[in-house]
């Protein structure tokens, strides 16, 4: 199930610590079979710090206005995002 993310979800997740599941492509640089090679789940913890229709943007750290690893995901591969913390 993909996560459908609007504006008042989106804000109400942003500088929050969340779980999020999301699925991630994968590529071979190497003869292989089509059965080799298939998407990853990825499960990752992180600090939200930009979330929109396209594309949600966690980052391992913040400080200010300043951001470290962040990985932006598209909305599209979420499949779910909970509050570390209720």
């Amino acid at each position: 199930m993909v996560l459908s993310v609007n504006k008042e979800e989106s804000d109400n997740f942003i500088f929050k610590l969340v779980y999020i599941d999301w699925i991630d492509t994968v590529s071979s640089a190497d003869w292989d079979t089509k059965d080799n090679v298939n998407p990853k789940l990825v499960k990752e913890v992180g600090w939200v710090v930009h979330n929109d229709a396209k594309v949600m943007k966690i980052a391992s750290t913040y400080s200010e206005e300043e951001y470290y690893s962040i990985t932006a995901i598209p909305t599209g591969c979420i499949l779910s995002v909970r509050p570390v913390v209720e």
